[in-house]
């Protein structure tokens, strides 16, 4: 019998925790579903408790392999799974008993190619739910979804960035060919694949049913690591935007909303309460900007400019147009508007420090290179 869904769980190094994760998933009241369970390198006891769980049910399937990351692990997964649906789940969290149910019944009655629900978040330390960060999103359905209204009012457009909380058509995943990005890694992994699939997807539903418990920072977790600002993954951020620029123009979906989200997705790295920019060496300052250089090329940014809203608009034209540091008032002028409170004061503190890299090197040395938008200085483009 064909499974209704079938469900992914990358495995490493979570011997604390894939118990109660699986427990969660054997009491599913949608009984027929596929479990698959695969085991990436670890080096605990995470593949004997998997053994132990395979023993008490039938429904779970077990792949062991070298260690890959965890979009390898995922893809493992899909190759494998046989269901109507594919959802996937974090070994150290747990679901609703009625989360695939749910999902599933509402992905029939709409005949739905994407289905997402609500989830709750908990403290790793305490199990206790956080009601702050609880999402529920209103029961919407849209059945002529397009990537032409993306970061509009689409719905697609409004989905959360995460796989665990979605069930995604079997045969549109396969249609497409559609899996995770193995390159990517720290969190980019989960968003990447959405802007991939979800452009696919033209029937798309959203209920409110909170039916994911989502654990928050665990010690060791991908997510505690991909919350600390790095040059690393400033780098990655922008061959993350440049694959997806790339997928889409090979769709025909280029758009001025994806290089919104670009833009949107850059700046916290050069404005913000405490921007990475300015921690950088003046090396990995013209690294990022010759990286922004090629975003903005490849993204068709000279074309979608006027759709930018007025902060990422400003961020874009300074980091087209950025100056060596003005002499006397205006240098003193500067100076003081990047002591500003708020977004003003980020912006002209950006502005300064833009202004003294760009005095610290030969500028037209710098936009001879520019302007053939070649490979990124210190860094090569991704091959992804």
């Amino acid at each position: 019998m064909i499974p209704d869904v079938s469900i992914i769980v990358p495995c490493y190094n979570v011997a604390a925790y894939v118990d109660s994760c699986l427990e969660s998933l054997v009491r599913q009241t949608l009984r027929n579903i596929e479990i698959i369970c695969i085991n990436d390198g670890s080096t605990d006891e995470t593949w004997t408790h998997l053994l132990r769980w395979k023993e008490k049910d039938s429904r779970i399937i077990l792949l062991n392999q070298r260690n890959a990351g965890v979009s390898a692990a995922r893809n493992a997964g899909l190759d494998a799974a046989r269901g109507l649906y594919v959802g996937f789940a974090d070994p150290d969290d747990y679901m609703d008993p009625e989360m695939y149910s749910r999902l599933f019944s509402a992905a029939l009655e709409y005949d739905a190619d994407i289905v997402e629900c609500g989830n709750h978040v908990f403290e790793d330390s305490s199990d206790r739910i956080i009601e702050a960060k609880r999402r529920s999103p209103s029961r919407h359905f849209e059945e002529n979804a397009s990537p032409a209204s993306f970061f509009r009012d689409s719905i697609w457009g409004k989905m959360d960035i995460c796989v665990w909380s979605k069930l995604f058509r079997k045969s549109m995943l396969d249609a497409h060919r559609l899996r995770f990005n193995v390159h990517l890694k720290s969190g980019a992994e989960d968003e990447t694949f959405r802007l991939m699939a979800v452009p696919h997807a033209s029937r798309l539903l959203f209920i409110p049913d909170c039916l994911y418990y989502y654990r928050l920072m665990r010690n060791g977790s991908l997510s505690r690591r991909c919350n600390v600002p790095t040059y690393s993954k400033c780098v990655q951020e922008f061959q993350r935007l440049l694959y997806i620029v790339d997928y889409w123009q090979k769709q025909g979906w280029q758009n001025e909303g994806l290089f919104a989200y670009g833009v949107r997705k850059i700046r916290p790295f050069f404005v913000s309460k405490h921007p990475l920019f300015h921690q950088m060496t003046a090396v990995q300052q013209r690294s990022a900007l010759d990286w922004w250089s090629l975003f903005y090329q490849k993204a068709e940014g000279k074309r979608f400019l006027s759709a930018l809203s007025g902060r990422d608009r400003q961020l874009a034209d300074l980091l087209n147009s950025a100056e060596p540091v003005p002499n006397g008032w205006g240098r003193i002028l500067l100076a003081a508007c990047s002591l500003l409170p708020g977004q003003k004061g980020r912006y002209y503190s950006c502005k300064k420090m833009l202004a003294e890299h760009f005095s610290q090197i030969c500028p037209n040395e710098f936009q001879k290179e520019n302007a053939s938008l070649e490979e990124p200085f210190d860094t090569s483009p991704p091959s992804l």
